[in-house]
């Protein structure tokens, strides 16, 4: 900051600012999928993504029952295209052998790596593990199609099926596995790219990948991957909290205005504005993350749309632009900002100031826009969760209406048996 006022003063500090909180936009983001044909990387890959197989126009990948990985292929996320899943093929063949395979995919190019099976994992998967490990980079093993392996058990075993006792099975037999081949210390995830049920690690997984990410890209993949849970959203929030202190410095580096009579507080509306977007889109509120969740879920947009409004207290329907998102916080701050805005800012002040020093003397905009932003963050927040709390409710609703369908058919072919 320092050496930015020399060169620039309060524009130079403004630029600064900006680069820093925008900064994870330019961080390439490499993860390797590899496994053998059929496993469901290019499902897995559509799936991390928000997409299906047939958003063809936003990048999904093939999908099909002939193989379909037949070279290596980058799949870029719709939302932030420095963001790549690669669909890379299993080892072994005679296309990619064991002797020149590391050199084939350009192994160190990635930054994380997932080595997935839809069965068990073979010595050439630990071997593949464990050259990746020595290069000093992480990698998970995930086990796919557990939705598969427990509808059919329980085709199978109709009277005597017991899902714990399937995934129960699968989860040690794999561990087992991987124990003998010297890989037992790595996580394993049981995952499903369809079915949405409790036994899916799916999620666990994304929040996994985040926590053993490199430290200077994880905010970048953060900001990338989409808000499917409780616990995503809760990450979200946490790193969207951090940005807020470079918004507020940003606001005292510029020339902010009362927001409204009475209050007194100053804040940035602009900076604010642009900034309660970025939040408003991350946790999924937009209208186009609305209807995705809906379609993925087989929900009611409307209904999702109508949660939004009712925990924000005003109409948020449609598309979120500059003017309308202002409009939103026009109605919200002064609701929010009286409750406690003298404390927040004398608190925010005391707090962050000392870190810019005297190059900035604008106290009064940085704790304003600090609390304004922290309010709005929470509002969104109990918005985001209330989304999510009915579309966990509605999955679990269906998931029980099936069982209830396949033990009315097993009743009913027990009885045209007697």
């Amino acid at each position: 900051m320092k050496a930015a006022w020399k060169a620039g003063g309060v524009e130079g500090c403004r630029g600064l600012l900006e680069e820093k909180r925008d900064a994870w936009k330019n961080v390439p983001l490499d993860v390797a999928v590899i496994g053998k044909s059929g496993v469901g990387k290019s499902s897995f890959i559509n799936s991390i993504r928000g997409l299906t197989a047939d958003d063809v126009e936003l990048g999904a990948a093939a999908v099909g029952v002939k193989e379909t990985t037949l070279e290596i292929r980058s799949y870029q996320h719709p939302d932030n295209p420095m963001l790549k899943f690669w669909d890379l093929p299993g080892l072994g063949t005679n296309v990619f052998p064991r002797s020149t395979y590391l050199s084939d995919i350009d192994v160190d190019r990635y930054d994380f790596f997932l080595l997935m099976t839809a069965d068990r994992f073979f010595e050439n998967d630990t071997w593949l593990g464990k050259e990746i490990r020595g290069r000093n980079k992480k990698y998970f093993f995930v086990r796919t199609k557990i939705g598969l392996d427990i509808s059919n058990d329980r085709q199978a075993h109709p009277r005597t099926h017991n899902e714990d006792a399937v995934i129960d099975e699968i989860r040690c037999s794999t561990q087992d596995h991987l124990r003998k081949d010297g890989c037992g210390d790595v996580p394993v995830f049981l995952v499903d790219n369809y079915e949405h049920n409790k036994y899916n690690e799916f999620e666990k997984l994304k929040q996994q990948i985040i926590e053993d990410f490199p430290e200077l890209k994880r905010s970048a993949l953060i900001f990338s991957l989409q808000s499917t849970s409780e616990e995503m959203i809760r990450v979200k929030v946490a790193e969207l909290r951090s940005r807020i202190w470079k918004c507020a410095a940003l606001s005292a580096a510029g020339a902010a205005v009362p927001f409204a009579p009475g209050l007194s507080v100053a804040i940035d509306l602009g900076i604010i504005t642009h900034e309660a977007i970025f939040y408003f889109r991350q946790l999924g509120l937009d209208s186009s993350s609305l209807k995705r969740c809906a379609m993925l879920h087989s929900l009611d947009h409307v209904k999702l749309q109508s949660i939004v409004t009712a925990a924000l207290g005003v109409r948020a329907a449609g598309a979120i632009t500059f003017e309308t998102m202002k409009s939103i916080l026009e109605i919200l701050l002064p609701r929010l900002v009286p409750l406690a805005a003298a404390a927040a800012v004398e608190e925010g002040t005391r707090l962050f100031i000392p870190l810019i020093g005297s190059l900035i003397a604008a106290p009064l905009s940085f704790g304003g826009t600090y609390f304004a932003l922290k309010l709005i963050l929470d509002k969104f927040e109990k918005a985001a969760l209330e989304v999510m709390k009915f579309v966990a409710g509605s999955i679990g609703v269906a998931e029980e209406d099936a069982a209830e369908k396949f033990e009315d058919t097993e009743d009913d072919d027990a009885r045209l048996l007697d």
